[in-house]
């Protein structure tokens, strides 16, 4: 890219594409990339005449008045690609310009292609000059020459376009012959780069999967205004060889991720650049930035503890990474922070000696991992500090912590990269802590009450114990398909029909619903069962172990959520959905009649089947405006059969369950019921349930025979209870989302950025 482009549109960004060896793709493949696109498209504008008032179109009609091009005269390529769209103009050209705008399409960018083989030398974006040679653009039969001031790609023989606009000459356009291509997008406003990488990161994966063809991406700009993308033997020199081949034999996914990589290098901060240097410069003194490890005597909070306990000033060593230096001509003041907590750190140019000194303060950098041998002492302001005596890089950080150690505050960020997350927020730290304290006393818990700790499969054949839609798998060798669990509820019980009158399972399942602050569809609960017992028993049993933990957890039977104060020590309160809908929802008996309770959730947004019936109608209505009211802890009982499928029938009232639910905060956090071990009728269950699947409803149950051989043998009187962990976290730390108390939330996938 010419440095006047820059001086002009300094913002300037051109991502190229290139594939080398093309041998042909599937015409099925990219018609389906079209039709997606245009979907996409046309869904968000489905008027053409707003086309030119669009934004980023007016954006490049701007740009083009700078070298003296009239918007009604001159069309952006991109503009005339979405009127085709929208008017439902067939976009059809060849497989390769197909792909290619289709993602142009996708991510509002222009852009162009031309063939590598039909190219001579270099080719350059710049400004036309005076006596230009003309080109003949696709689709036109006369030449014509770039006016002085326009900004054109030329090679070393002509003008390959004019105006900034991809109407490719037909000297390098792409045919079905085409072998070699560079494909190029641009953005003039550097707002759009992850738009540009994204688009970068797409088009390489149509190109790898669809046409099973090598590639390899750069983007230009003014940090780096050019690059080499074949030699003249066509080889990608990008990359070694090696490397080439390595990408080449990925799967489509880490292939994505490779290029995203690739790209985040060419993009990344100038200090990003300045520390890659100072790995160079320390390699030069034959200081290995990643050395093997040295071992250290303690943690930080051990040092701490030790001096406020003796006052003795003793020599430790210890590693962890450097949150802050502060700089004092002849002195250094850091902090650094390991698993226990931080200490500070002072290194001294009289006690280090002027080389050792100046080692640290030009090549050490905030995020390094260090390790350091020290005495301890405390200073005039009271703060323990460790004095450096001797200190080696254990691993360089290449990328600076965000916000200079004034922790991580961006709510994405923290989700999409965890561990930037850790390393700044002590809270984040803290939660993660509370959640492994909570599960290790429910283990204990349930072991010394006799239960069994058992692992049961995570792919199951049917999938099964609970109201939800699965995920599915494919096993190659067995050529099946398999689901995900939902719940281990069907396998833990066969489990007790074989013996194991009490287990449990602390497991990782799975549904593909929606997400929100209490979904995720990845989540950990605990399930348990235990023969000759029943659901009220469980409820006592529950009750207890979970006022134990918050106790354990918090030393408090006082919590803070959502803004409220939950004193978990006062007794758990129990009753049905119609009684907290009259307690908690101002919901009156006489909306709740049987002749009104339609119209009550009708006014109350409560959806229902036109089947329902009564008990289901209330239990809707509750779902809407008495849950979301409860905040005290309180067990829901009485729940309807209908929406209990693997539960008994209470023995007062065969319309309802043998069943409970835990509410506290406006959130379940438990569920239980006495099991259903009649084989007859959990089998008259399945096929209502099978019934439900076979005519849309995607939650519904499958039939599941080896289970009801299963009951066959005999399941005991048994109480199972399920307790949502990752809920439980939140309840406990006074987290808002369930993204906060899982470590790796699931998230919609982003192109990785620098």
């Amino acid at each position: 890219i010419a440095p006047e482009i820059f001086e002009q549109f300094p913002d300037t960004h051109v991502g190229c594409v290139v594939l080398d060896n093309y041998a042909g793709c599937s015409d099925k493949a990219v018609e389906d990339v079209i039709n997606e696109t245009k979907k996409l498209v046309t869904s968000n504008i489905t008027d053409a005449s707003i086309i030119k008032q669009h934004p980023i179109i007016q954006r490049w009609h701007n740009a083009y008045k700078t070298f003296g091009a009239k918007p009604s005269k001159h069309t952006v390529s991109l503009e005339s690609l979405l009127s085709k769209a929208v008017a439902g103009d067939n976009l059809r050209v060849n497989p390769l310009v197909d792909l290619y705008n289709a993602v142009s399409l996708r991510y509002l960018l222009p852009a162009g292609a031309f063939d590598l083989d039909a190219v001579h030398g270099d080719i350059t974006l710049r400004k036309a000059g005076d006596n230009e040679s003309a080109v003949t653009l696709l689709g036109e039969k006369a030449s014509r020459a770039p006016q002085k001031g326009e900004v054109m790609y030329a090679d070393e023989k002509s003008a390959i376009c004019r105006r900034w606009n991809w109407k490719e000459s037909d000297r390098t356009k792409i045919t079905n012959e085409t072998k070699r291509v560079a494909f190029v997008f641009e953005i003039i406003d550097a707002q759009r780069l992850p738009e540009l990488t994204a688009a970068l990161e797409q088009l390489s994966a149509y190109l790898k999967k669809i046409c099973s063809s090598s590639v390899s991406s750069y983007i230009l700009s003014s940090d780096q205004s050019s690059t080499t993308v074949v030699d003249a033997s066509g080889q990608l020199i990008n990359q070694s060889v090696q490397e080439q081949e390595q990408l080449d034999h990925l799967p489509i996914e880490d292939f994505q991720q490779a290029i995203a990589y690739q790209e985040s290098l060419q993009t990344a901060s100038q200090e990003y650049q300045v520390r890659v240097k100072k790995v160079e410069e320390l390699r030069k003194r034959d200081i290995e930035p990643w050395p093997a490890v040295k071992p250290i005597s303690t943690s930080t909070q051990q040092i701490i503890q030790e001096y406020e306990t003796s006052r003795e000033e003793k020599q430790y060593t210890v590693s962890g990474r450097l949150m802050s230096i502060r700089l004092h001509g002849k002195t250094a003041f850091a902090t650094m922070q390991d698993r226990s907590g931080s200490i500070q750190l002072y290194f001294k140019q009289d006690g280090l000696g002027k080389e050792r000194f100046t080692l640290f303060t030009d090549y050490y950098d905030i995020g390094d991992i260090i390790w350091v041998k020290g005495i301890t002492f405390m200073t005039k302001m009271g703060e323990i500090t460790l004095n450096v005596v001797d200190f080696q890089m254990q691993s360089k950080c290449l990328r600076p912590l965000p916000e200079k150690y004034h922790g991580l505050s961006d709510v994405e960020t923290r989700y999409r990269q965890r561990y930037l997350d850790l390393m700044t927020n002590k809270e984040t730290r803290d939660i993660f802590k509370t959640r492994a304290k909570i599960i290790e006393f429910m283990r204990s818990h349930l072991n010394k009450h006799d239960f069994l700790e058992v692992d049961t499969p995570m792919l199951h054949p049917i999938p099964g114990g609970a109201a939800a839609r699965p995920f599915v798998t494919h096993h190659n060798a067995l050529d099946s398909d398999f689901y995900l669990r939902v719940a281990p509820e069907l396998y833990l019980k066969r489990l007790v029909v074989g013996g194991l009158e009490r287990v449990y399972e602390i497991n990782k399942s799975f549904r593909n619903e929606g997400i929100s602050p209490r979904h995720n569809p990845e989540f950990t609960m605990l399930e348990f069962y235990m023969a000759y017992q029943d659901y009220n028993y469980a409820m006592d049993f529950v009750e207890t172990m979970i006022k134990r933990i918050v106790y354990n957890t918090s030393e408090s039977s006082r919590i803070s959520f959502r803004g409220h104060t939950i004193d978990m020590k006062l007794p758990f309160e129990r009753m049905s959905p119609y009684q907290a809908l009259l307690q908690f929802a101002n919901v009156s008996e006489d909306e709740l009649s049987q002749e009104n309770i339609d119209d009550t959730c009708k006014r109350y947004n409560a959806t229902c089947n036109a089947n329902a019936q009564y008990y289901e109608k209330v239990l809707a209505l509750y779902e809407e405006v008495g849950e979301p009211n409860i905040i005290r802890p309180t067990f829901i009982t009485h729940f309807p059969i209908e929406v209990s499928p693997l539960a008994k029938r209470d023995r007062h009232d065969p319309q309802v369950a043998a069943r409970f639910e835990l509410i506290v905060g406006g959130i379940e956090i438990s569920n239980g019921f006495n099991e259903l071990n009649d084989p007859f009728d959990q089998s008259e269950r399945f096929k209502e349930q099978a019934e439900q699947h076979a005519s849309g409803e995607e939650e519904a149950m499958h039939y599941d025979a080896d289970y009801i051989r299963a009951l066959e043998y005999g399941l005991p009187p048994t109480a199972g209870v399920g307790i949502g962990i990752d809920r439980l976290v939140m309840l406990v730390t006074g987290a808002s989302s369930i993204k906060d108390v899982i470590l790796f939330p699931t998230l919609r996938r982003k192109i990785e950025q620098s």
